[in-house]
């Protein structure tokens, strides 16, 4: 029962932690999904996934515990953090549709690889995910033990996933009837949004070597 409960509540904790348009996945996979490169996208979200269900894994072992006692880790996570969105960042602010949206199978196999790269170098989703486990061990929302942490991390990257699919096919669906040009301008202002938090990483991480 207590598995079923942890998988049940890391589930939501990836689906509805996932819909808001506020990272670069989700970045990426309107910009793919504008260009009709609907296989690229999923295989974006499943990539992103992926990352996800190993952060959570770790994160729900206890690396909570793991940052508390070593602080400079979330340091450096800042860091490579605003490194990551502010490349990001810049890329989609100049982003364009491409006047050939044809996707290739390539294309989708770099698609998987693209999601799990983005989404394992943003190491702050560690904080994220330890924030999460934090909340729910505080809750006593079951009797939690590490060997919880398999299926924990299974159904966090299943609920992104979920998310991402449905995401992909809404827009399949429905994103003829949004302009291009409208579309475009969404994920301009989505970068302009990544660097604000690769700024604010960088911030984080330049305070945490002058203040230790």
């Amino acid at each position: 029962m207590t598995i079923l409960i942890v998988s049940i509540v890391a589930f939501a904790f990836g689906f509805i932690g996932s819909i808001p348009l506020t990272g670069p996945i989700a970045a990426m996979v309107l910009s793919a999904s504008v260009q009709q490169r609907h296989s690229v996208a999923v295989r974006i979200g499943l990539g992103a996934a992926l990352a996800e269900a190993i952060y959570a894994a770790v994160a729900f072992w206890g690396f909570s515990t793991f940052l508390a006692d070593h602080p400079v880790i979330l340091s450096a996570a800042n860091g490579v953090s605003a490194l990551v969105l502010g490349a990001l960042g810049v890329y989609f602010m100049r982003w364009r549709p491409t006047e050939d949206p044809g996707t290739t199978r390539d294309d989708s196999g770099r698609g998987f690889l693209l999601g799990f790269t983005v989404s394992i170098l943003n190491p702050t989703l560690i904080a994220t995910w330890s924030a999460a486990v934090a909340y729910l061990y505080g809750r006593k929302v079951a009797a939690f033990t590490p060997f919880d942490a398999l299926p924990f991390g299974i159904s966090a990257g299943a609920g992104v996933a979920a998310w991402e699919i449905l995401l992909v096919a809404l827009l399949r669906r429905y994103g003829s009837r949004f302009p291009r040009r409208t579309l475009t301008w969404l994920i301009r202002c989505m970068g302009m949004l990544l660097v604000v938090m690769a700024v604010s990483a960088g911030i984080d991480f330049v305070r945490a070597f002058q203040h230790p």
